[in-house]
């Protein structure tokens, strides 16, 4: 009744008048609650402002799109500006019950604390722990085995595998020699390191159904009961298990325990764009505030990897599905409806790799986008008997959700159609606008501060989605077409770029942009020569500005900047001190760290520059593990307020040195969680916009005249190859 009555109120007729007074008076109530918000502690009177939020959000949501519903559509401009105006609604729309499934999953975020371990070692679970690999790189691959060899758990209960889908029978018998020698060489180069740390090497004769496929036949080797999967670049810290183990012991009908995936190298935007150190990353927001939203309505997910599942459900399944690219979240399903739960623990514990290129972010968000469509299609979730209507709603969320693609598409091409083509899209006029958009509008940047802004910089998530929308919906496309045809395409990690380059997926921008730019001369043109419509154009140019700045924004992404260190290293920061060969003892403290070095402040009050040397050796102590290694000085910087910075390389001789490089560098999850509150800086709306404009101005412009050179000094270079 009362949903009824709020709906009935949000779709009531008033005049423009009325309407926008109404709209002034909550704003004024909603922004202020906004500010309030931010000096509150109290997680009772937090949840209260959650909900006042989130309910004139959707006062404000469906108020417009009832507006535009009623009384804009251009059914009186011919059939063509009709239809085109209907798929522009369409768009709208979809943004619209986007954000009102936004505010439902947001509306009640469930926090959990770990679950004790009994001190009893006989009642803990025997676990699995699966590294899936299929032609990553040794130097990858190293690291998460040596991790997972050094979690904090009974090593009488800890068993690990390595899943080598690289070194099948079928690619090391390939009929092309050269990629079997490789084959084989890789497999040879992976079971030593296996040897060499105490874990288990299982192959299989054929690459059958790619990741599932790869899990499942590991599941007929070994009998753990519980299974934590992890990325070949995916690096556990020591207390993965003692966080997550709790869980299955309390609840014996849980099926996963899913943490989130944490990344210490830079996504192609955060690296093209020069944002990694400053901002947070891209899948917190997914990670930090979506999952604990579902996590409340138990629709909380398996993500391929940093999870811990029971092997008894997957028993009962027949191992991981395999009937959609997705196979995490399509498992998730096949549990849910057999009764079991999931658990979504919101901890960083893990440090992954980011697809580097433009080409393999796209690869990765394209695959997701097809599955997640897949299961709908092939998976409905409104005919899997067992699931709570809740559950069959979030799940055709996650197919709905990457429709953004095509929605964005279309609302890129709407102001040039209109300002070019003088096809009316919306029969509206200024007053309506500032009735009914201009309080929508405004409304949804404080509501996606309030939520997201911790985690996401504004105008970040519009970059984001048009980055993806051109080849995402060319991937909903196929999969309409035909839904099995997709087939898993591994995400390339570990890349080394020599040089700067143009990405060959750039093409589609250039397009856009020449597109916007027309329209935003055809915009000022009509502007000043057109006295009937000034608004209208008025409104529709600003949007097109707004559009070509995030576009070319988007194509500085493109702009690949060359990356020479394949192994990232991850902010650290713990005491330590310094033995130099000539009796020197300088405490310093850790700014980052990597499997083979460390970067240090050191402390020079007391000493001289001068004796220090690089290519010297040096002893390093790390105060709060009680670990010692040696290192060679590699670099170092200038001395500021006493302090200097120092590169240094470990010096590895034994395995038991690399142990401890792995572990000094991502052992504490403790370290993950201040990495990432560090990067948690908010700014303002205007703060965000300033920004993209900075992108569109330096790596946009950065990106044409790259081009320019390139082609100018091609030109050149014909003429002198054809001169006698």
């Amino acid at each position: 009744m009362g949903i009824a009555t709020f709906v009935f109120l949000s779709f009531l007729p008033t005049s423009n008048h009325l309407q926008t007074t109404i709209s002034a008076g909550l704003l004024m109530l909603v922004y202020c609650i906004y500010k309030v918000s931010k000096h509150v502690s109290s997680q009772q009177t937090r949840e209260i402002i959650r909900l006042l939020i989130i309910y004139i959000g959707l006062f404000f949501s469906l108020r417009y799109i009832h507006w535009r519903a009623t009384e804009t559509l251009p059914t009186q401009f011919g059939i063509v500006s009709m239809l085109l105006g209907l798929m522009l609604f369409l768009a709208e729309s979809y943004g619209v019950i986007n954000s009102i499934l936004g505010y439902f999953i947001n509306s009640r975020p469930l926090v959990r604390d770990t679950l004790p371990l009994p001190a009893d070692i006989n009642l803990l679970p025997h676990v699995d722990v699966y590294i899936p690999t299929y032609n990553e790189d040794l130097i990858v691959i190293q690291p998460t085995v040596i991790a997972a060899t050094q979690l904090d758990y009974p090593k009488e209960k800890l068993h690990i595998y390595l899943l080598d889908d690289g070194g099948t029978a079928q690619k090391c018998n390939d009929a092309n020699t050269e990629r079997a020698e490789i084959a084989r060489n890789r497999a040879a180069a992976l079971k030593a390191l296996c040897a060499e740390y105490g874990a288990g090497y299982i192959t299989r004769i054929k690459n059958e159904h790619a990741k599932a496929g790869n899990i499942n036949n590991a599941l007929n080797s070994t009998s753990g009961d519980l299974l934590l999967i992890l990325d070949c670049d995916h690096i556990p810290t020591r207390d993965f298990l003692q966080r997550t183990v709790g869980f299955f012991i309390a609840d014996p009908k849980l099926f996963l325990v899913q943490t989130p995936h944490n990344f210490i190298s830079p996504d192609p935007l955060e690296k093209n764009l020069a944002t990694y150190e400053t901002s947070p990353a891209e899948n917190e927001l997914f990670y930090d505030v979506m999952q604990p939203g579902l996590d409340f309505w138990g629709t909380s997910f398996f993500c391929g990897s940093a999870a811990v599942l029971r092997r008894e459900v997957l028993d009962r399944l027949g191992g991981v599905a395999g009937q959609t690219i997705t196979e995490d979240a399509e498992t998730t399903l096949d549990a849910l409806g057999l009764g079991y739960t999931t658990a979504y623990y919101n901890r960083p514990m893990v440090s992954g790799l980011q697809p580097e290129t433009y080409s393999g972010f796209i690869v990765q968000r394209v695959r997701w986008g097809q599955g997640m469509l897949q299961i709908f299609l092939l998976k409905n979730p409104w005919t899997v008997p067992g699931l709570a209507l809740i559950q069959r709603i979030l799940y055709t969320n996650f197919a709905f959700y990457w429709g953004f693609a095509v929605s964005r598409l279309i609302m890129m091409l709407a102001p040039p159609v209109f300002l070019i083509f003088s096809i009316n899209l919306c029969d509206a006029n200024a007053k309506d606008l500032v009735a009914y958009a201009g309080p929508a509008l405004i409304c949804s940047l404080i509501s996606t501060q309030f939520f997201y802004g911790r985690v996401r910089w504004p105008f970040m998530s519009q970059l984001y989605e048009i980055m993806q929308s051109m080849y995402v919906t060319q991937g909903i496309i196929e999969v309409l077409r035909r839904p099995r045809s997709p087939s898993f395409k591994v995400t390339p990690k570990g890349e080394v770029l020599s040089e700067n380059f143009i990405s060959n997926l750039s093409k589609p921008f250039y397009i856009l942009i020449t597109l916007n730019f027309i329209a935003v001369l055809f915009g000022v043109y009509r502007y000043i020569h057109d006295p009937w419509s000034k608004s209208a154009v008025a409104f529709v140019t600003f949007w097109a500005i707004l559009d070509f700045i995030l576009l070319l924004s988007a194509l500085g992404v493109t702009f690949e900047k060359r990356q020479r260190r394949s192994e990232p290293r991850v902010a650290h920061d713990e005491d330590v001190t310094v033995f130099t060969q000539n009796g020197l003892v300088i405490p310093g403290k850790t700014i980052n760290a990597s499997s083979s070095g460390v970067g240090i402040l050191l402390d020079l009050s007391n000493i001289s520059q001068r004796n220090l040397r690089q290519q010297s050796i040096v002893d390093i102590e790390f105060k709060k593990l009680g670990i010692k290694l040696s290192g060679l000085i590699l670099s170092l910087g200038k001395v500021r307020n006493q302090r200097l910075f120092a590169g240094v390389s470990y010096i590895l001789n034994e395995n038991k040195d690399h142990r401890k490089a792995i572990n000094i560098a991502f052992g504490s999850s403790e370290q993950l969680v201040n990495n990432n509150r560090s990067r948690h800086s908010g700014r303002s709306t205007l703060s965000g916009l300033c920004r993209v404009i900075y992108f569109a101005y330096k790596f946009g412009l950065g990106h044409l005249r790259f081009v320019f050179k390139s082609f100018v000094f091609s030109l050149i270079n014909k003429k002198v190859k054809i001169q006698p």
